[in-house]
């Protein structure tokens, strides 16, 4: 009997949904910098993994994985993603009310921009988002001022990938005034017999801060042909967090290369 009256008792409400949370590493990025700290509810643990930017501003946040679990556990008002989840995880999160910011690929500069106004729209930081693109129009300007060809750029990552035209890192180079040192399209490996041939005047790293992307110590970036082959090239290296996912810290990557330029004069 008491169980049947237990039963018949009306359920508490849950609690209401508040916070925003991400799920992925680009997804951390978006929301911390475009979201004050007591509107975010969680970001991912993959958040750790960008030393340079996100991992300082995350201290002291909750950690989540990108499962739907441990994301309805929390109740937030909505989820910031890039690549993190399932592909049922959107409608999924839908149907329980939660409003889903599905961030795209940015694969040119101007989706750079685009993208920061579709995520600040979507989080309710419209002028923030503003803001930084402001910041980010102004970083990529002040890159063309003093015009100038200054070379070619070789980008060299842990994993030995280079990339030339028709990729976002490519379109950084050239908006700083140089060339890619890779001349066909899309990514592939260092081409080492070319470089001895003809040596970069730049080399631009990335990534060798981060250990989620550290390979082990014998690869071709380390190899002494490579190193004798940029002996004399001007060497420019940025946190990896700068590249991977296309929004205002890639205007950071343009002036750091927009620099090197002008003292290569």
């Amino acid at each position: 009997m008491l169980a049947a009256l237990t039963a018949c008792q009306p359920r508490a409400p849950l609690p209401a949904r508040h916070g925003i949370v991400s799920i992925d590493y680009c997804a951390d990025q978006m929301l911390l910098g475009l979201v004050p700290r007591e509107r975010i509810r969680a970001i991912s643990f993959e958040a750790a993994s960008d030393s340079a930017f996100a991992a300082p501003r995350a201290a002291g946040l909750p950690r989540l994985r990108p499962q739907l679990e441990d994301i309805a556990m929390l109740r937030p008002a909505a989820v910031v993603r890039s690549y993190g989840g399932s592909a049922k995880l959107d409608r999924q999160l839908e149907a329980m009310g939660i409003k889903v910011v599905q961030l795209g690929y940015a694969g040119t500069l101007a989706d750079v921009r685009s993208q920061m106004l579709r995520a600040g729209a979507a989080l309710g930081a419209g002028p923030r988002a503003a803001a930084l693109v402001k910041a980010f129009d102004t970083e990529v300007a002040a890159a063309h001022q003093g015009g100038g060809h200054a070379g070619t750029a070789l980008y060299i990552t842990p994993g030995d990938v280079t990339t030339g035209p028709g990729s976002l890192v490519a379109e950084v180079m050239e908006a700083a005034g140089f060339t890619p040192y890779r001349t066909r399209p899309g990514w592939g490996s260092l081409p080492i017999e070319e470089m001895v041939r003809r040596p970069p005047d730049l080399v631009f790293r990335a990534f060798f801060d981060s250990a989620r992307y550290r390979q082990d110590y014998w690869t071709a970036s380390r190899h002494p042909v490579v190193a004798e082959a940029t002996r004399h090239a001007r060497d420019v290296e940025v946190p990896g967090g700068w590249l991977s996912c296309g929004n205002w810290l890639t205007g950071h990557a343009v002036k750091a290369l927009a620099d090197a330029r002008r003292d290569m004069r």
